[in-house]
């Protein structure tokens, strides 16, 4: 055993870490973001009333949250992992070099992705009804345009990722797996927003994640949809697509034409 050998695998991942953001970002983000979540979540259940409209309790509110993210997370997931695999196996040129449009591949990728969503809920609802006699249809209508909103948003993010990736090549592939939970601690996913410091308040609510969450729980509690609350996150929505598309387009745009498409690792 020899110690400079030792000393030179070290220096070998320091001069990763210097020279990724991302790797910096998975080293810190995670113990930050998990602490964040628990600590907010345990101020909520210090908080006191939890009992809703009928037999929803702090059980409801949890399973609904709980199941309205994996959906999140499984459709922002699906956008950014389809072209992540397709540079992992080194096959993103040959679709290129076919007719194939970015707008064809980002639609196919949608579809499967709600195919992925369908069933994600359908097994998350049966889970939650055998196990905690929870029904996350007790939402009713309301269910639907919750989720719609919810997969626009994940759709724009994938999208954005997707570019960040092409920008900064596979490095930034863990963005892809953790840039929801990134977001997890300030959208009021398990918690209300009012357990939130008041100056993280208007970051909040620049997210249409804070608006689909906390109008989730109105219904929970009151029976009634939060009409504001859904056209918030309807014009957020608008506006995080929007972008979302452009910086993709961008920079595929940018890696298309400096020759780049097939040498990113």
């Amino acid at each position: 055993m020899k110690l400079h050998r030792i000393n030179a695998i070290i220096l070998h991942h320091i001069y990763f870490w210097k020279k990724s953001v991302p790797r910096w970002l998975d080293i810190l983000y995670w113990p930050v973001v998990t602490l964040a979540v628990w600590g907010f979540i345990t101020t909520y259940l210090q908080g006191g009333d939890f009992q809703g409209k009928g037999s929803v309790t702090i059980v409801g509110m949890f399973l609904g949250g709980i199941t309205l993210w994996m959906l999140f997370q499984r459709a922002q997931q699906d956008i950014a992992i389809s072209y992540l695999q397709d540079i992992w196996s080194r096959s993103i040129v040959n679709l290129y070099v076919s007719p194939l449009t970015n707008a064809e591949f980002i639609i196919a990728s949608i579809l499967v992705g709600i195919i992925k969503v369908v069933i994600t809920l359908v097994v998350m609802a049966l889970m939650s009804w055998f196990l905690y006699a929870f029904n996350i249809f007790t939402l009713g209508f309301s269910l639907v345009p919750f989720i719609a909103l919810l997969l626009v948003f994940a759709w724009a993010l994938g999208l954005f990722i997707t570019g960040v990736v092409f920008r900064f090549g596979t490095d930034a592939q863990v963005l892809a797996f953790g840039a929801s939970f990134v977001l997890q601690p300030i959208v009021a996913v398990f918690y209300p927003l009012s357990i939130l410091p008041s100056w993280i308040h208007p970051i909040a609510l620049a997210f249409p994640l804070t608006h689909i969450f906390e109008g989730m729980r109105a219904v929970l509690a009151t029976g009634q949809i939060p009409v504001d609350a859904l056209w918030w996150a309807a014009g957020l929505d608008v506006v995080y697509l929007l972008f979302g598309a452009w910086f993709f387009g961008k920079m595929f745009s940018n890696v298309k034409t400096k020759g780049l498409l097939a040498k990113l690792e």
